[in-house]
Formats: structure tokens, C-alpha cells, sequence
């Protein structure tokens, strides 16, 4: 029987997916988070829930914390554990990334080095600002504005902000800097941020399956985005593909970001802007997406990406699944109190709507992750209707 760790999950959705998929294959499942964590709590089947004080990415402390125990896989939970993951992978002879590559997986700044090392169309680095000394000492006159400010290692665009003056930079800097360690792991943040070109254009994400450093599975994802200069994600669909233009270049970076990381099998999810003459990869991670984007592939294209994942981190071939449908299209549009009730086009059905306030946080950004009170996942004939619907806000 495989027993598979699980670090650090941080949302309930996501770890009973991965545990369902461990329930159907017969395999135990651990998962370790922080003590305060309840994203455990009335999850079946779990063989052990290990609690720790904080996310750490040292091995001595990862060994301590797990103890004598030992299993067949260790897997990041969240994207703050992939280093930790691949740390303890390590430590204990499973399957891991390179784990000094890897680390361009978190860390935007090494993200940029790697990007351009490989070949991979993205945007230009205008500077790196660690403090609001060194913004004031910059010389911004040279600058075309406007610029996206991004922190070095934060999740969930946390303090991502398109700013169209050196003022706004500097007031997104002293917010971030005060932000000091993730309140889901404890792990502490990188202090600074990245100064980028802005690209302009519609935003996508493609979610890989990779083997043998070949992309041999990926969906397309559309993103629907809050009002700049936030940009917060207020929807999905799945369903498209990738237009022929751009085809051979997104699949081909895509695995050379997989090489840049050492990482010969896994999952990526890779965000890009893409209009029709190109398009510039924002960023990439080394695990299945987020925002219950998997719900909707598996529906749209039958990939599940967690299960794909946890055979990848067993070093198992994935197993190939059956076609999802053709002519129909499957999205996501998130609730928040601040969004307005728009009607329905008949075209597009309610597979299943969760309306959970469980979640919010006094005082979050309008159309932020912390202001979601559910999500209705659903079913469109007309990507048009769809389009419009989940859009509207």
C-alpha cells in the first residue's frame, strides 16, 4: 500500500479531491499542517494529520517534524510547500525535482533568471526594490509607465498592483513590506518586490501534465479578471484551445520552464497574456492550479490534475483520460457580496453552486480570495453567453 504525505493543504476542496483519489487507490494519506489549521476537519480517511508550528523549507527541521514515520511520496499541498516538498523528497530518497531549481518555482526573481535562460517570452524586469530607500533612489524619469509591482514569493496576487506612478509603487511597497509570513503556513515571505513592464492582453493559464519532460496533457484555461489596478480573479472557463498561432510556442515553453526547473514529471500551471501577435508568460507554478480551476478541467476534459500530480510524486506513469465533451464549455464565477446579481442566459446551466462565508476576512480587498462567499460552477452551449456571464461583475 503507497502512503502519501501531504504538505501543508490549505483549502478543504483541494484536500478532499487528493484524498478521494487516495481513497479509490487504496493508498494512506498524511497530511502535516500548521497547528491552527482545520482544513482537515471532516475530511474521510485520513490515516494521520500531523501538526507542526510552521511551514519550514529546512530539512533538519522537516526530518524532526515527521519523525520515524516514512513514506512513498511527499507532496506540496499548496504552493508555499514546494520547496519543502521536494526538500523532504530528498531527504528520504522519493521522487523529487531538483531542488535547487526548483526554487524558481517560488521565488520570482530566480522565476526571471530561469525564464530567460530558457527562452521563455515574458516581461521585462525593470528593477528589483527591497525597500522604499532604494524606490526613492531609482531613477523612475526613465520609466514608461504603466508598471506591475509583484511580490518576491507571496501566493494568490497578494500585492500584485498595476501602478502608474512612482507614488503608487511606493505605497504598494510599504503595504507588502509589512506583510511578514503567510497567515495559512507561517512560513515567512522574501522581503521585496519586483518592478515589471506591463502586458497588456487577456489572461490565460495552461495546466500541464508532464513526463519524461514532455508536456503529454494540458488544458486552457480563460481568466476573468476584478477591475484594475487589483485584478482580482472573479471567474474561469474551460473549454478552448489554444489558437494555431500560438500553439508551438506555449507548448514549447511550457516544457522548457519544466526543464528550468529540473523537473522531468509533474504539474504546472503557467499564467500568460495572450492576444493575437503573442504572448508573455507572468508566471508559472510547479503544482495543479488553484481556485477550483481543477473542478471544471476534470468536468471539461476529464484530466484530473491531482491525481495526475500524485503519480507523478509517486513516479507513476499518469494515466491518460477519456475525452470530455465537445461544443460545450465549463466555467467558474465566484460570489462576493460587492458583485452584482446579473440574470442568467439560458444557455448556461448550474452544474453545482457552494455558497460558504466561512472563509472571508474582515477588512480584504473588493474581489479578493479573502471576500469569496462560494462559487457556481457551470455549463455553457454558447461560449458567448458564458463569456458574458461569468464576466459581468
Amino acid at each position: 500500500m503507497q502512503h502519501v504525505l501531504l504538505l501543508h493543504p490549505v483549502s478543504s476542496w483541494s484536500l478532499n479531491r487528493v484524498a478521494a483519489v487516495c481513497d479509490r487507490e487504496k493508498w494512506r494519506l498524511t497530511i502535516v499542517t500548521i497547528d491552527s489549521s482545520t482544513v482537515g476537519d471532516g475530511t474521510p480517511g485520513l490515516h494521520e494529520w500531523i501538526r507542526v508550528p510552521e511551514l519550514t523549507n529546512s530539512p533538519q527541521d522537516l526530518l524532526a517534524q515527521i519523525g520515524a514515520r516514512r513514506f512513498d511520496a511527499v507532496v506540496a499541498g499548496n504552493e508555499f510547500a514546494v520547496i519543502a516538498a521536494d526538500v523532504l523528497a530528498r531527504e528520504l530518497g522519493l521522487y523529487h525535482n531538483d531542488v535547487t531549481a526548483i526554487r524558481a518555482s517560488r521565488d520570482k526573481a530566480l522565476m526571471r533568471e530561469a525564464f530567460g535562460q530558457y527562452g521563455v517570452p515574458q516581461p521585462q524586469v525593470i528593477t528589483r526594490l527591497n525597500s522604499l530607500e532604494e524606490s526613492r533612489e531609482f531613477d523612475w524619469q526613465s520609466v514608461t509607465f504603466p508598471v506591475i509591482v509583484k511580490p518576491i514569493d507571496m501566493a494568490m496576487s497578494l500585492f500584485v498592483r498595476k501602478c502608474h506612478t512612482q507614488a503608487e509603487v511606493e505605497e504598494t511597497l510599504a503595504k507588502m513590506l509589512d506583510f511578514k509570513k503567510s497567515r495559512l503556513t507561517n512560513l515567512a515571505y522574501t522581503q521585496g518586490a519586483l518592478v515589471e513592464e506591463y502586458a497588456d492582453g487577456p489572461e490565460f493559464s495552461l495546466e500541464c501534465v508532464v513526463q519524461d519532460e514532455k508536456v503529454v496533457a494540458h488544458a486552457l484555461t480563460q481568466k476573468f479578471l476584478s477591475a484594475p489596478p487589483i485584478c482580482h480573479e472573479i471567474g474561469h472557463i474551460s473549454g478552448s484551445d489554444i489558437p494555431d498561432q500560438h500553439r508551438e510556442t506555449l507548448l514549447g515553453a511550457a516544457e522548457r520552464i519544466a526543464k528550468s526547473w529540473g523537473m522531468p514529471q509533474g504539474v504546472m500551471h503557467i499564467e500568460f497574456k495572450m492576444d493575437d501577435e503573442r504572448i508573455s508568460v507572468i508566471e508559472a507554478a510547479a503544482r495543479p492550479v488553484g481556485g477550483h480551476v481543477p473542478e471544471i478541467v476534470e468536468l471539461q476534459h476529464g484530466l484530473h490534475l491531482e491525481e495526475a500530480f500524485l503519480y507523478a510524486r509517486l513516479g507513476l506513469d499518469w494515466k491518460a483520460p477519456e475525452p470530455g465533451p465537445r461544443g460545450t464549455w465549463h466555467g467558474i464565477r465566484f460570489h462576493f457580496a460587492e458583485r452584482a446579481e446579473t440574470a442568467r442566459p439560458q444557455s448556461v446551466e448550474v452544474v453545482y453552486d457552494v455558497r460558504d462565508d466561512g472563509n472571508t476576512v474582515p477588512g480584504a480587498e473588493h474581489f479578493s480570495v479573502n471576500r469569496r462567499l462560494g462559487h457556481a460552477v457551470l455549463r455553457g452551449d454558447a461560449l458567448s453567453d458564458l463569456d458574458t456571464y461569468i464576466r459581468t461583475h
